[in-house]
């Protein structure tokens, strides 16, 4: 299966003024953490680097967590550079402690095997 996108190629290949899309309640203003088995005990903020790929994961989690549903969550655009710096100095142990970046492949797979 395809890894998130690795720290040092966001860093490195991607432009200062690269967008990512996240999932945000409008309510609340918080954006959704979604625990990844990969990185337990974390709380992660996914990010994505295609709107529909964060519609797609939306969709499938509603579908998984039917309070959800009942919440008013979109994905929003944020600069990625920015929203991962925000991220890793943050210190308010309610917010997120970690950051996923997806790529449209791992997104695609990840549906996929969902759906088999």
């Amino acid at each position: 299966m395809t890894n998130p996108i690795p720290l040092e190629t966001i860093l490195g290949e991607f432009s200062d003024d690269r967008e990512a899309w996240v999932l945000q309640d409008r309510d609340s203003g918080q954006y959704v953490i979604v625990p990844d088995p990969r990185f337990p005990g974390r709380r992660p903020i996914r990010l994505f680097m295609k709107r529909g790929d964060a519609e797609a994961f939306l969709m499938e989690l509603v579908d998984v967590n039917k309070k959800l549903a009942e919440a008013e969550i979109y994905p929003v655009s944020v600069n990625l550079k920015r929203a991962i710096q925000g991220i890793a100095s943050d210190t308010n142990p309610n917010n997120a402690d970690a950051f996923v970046v997806h790529s449209p492949n791992e997104i695609y797979e990840w549906l996929r095997d969902r759906s088999a």
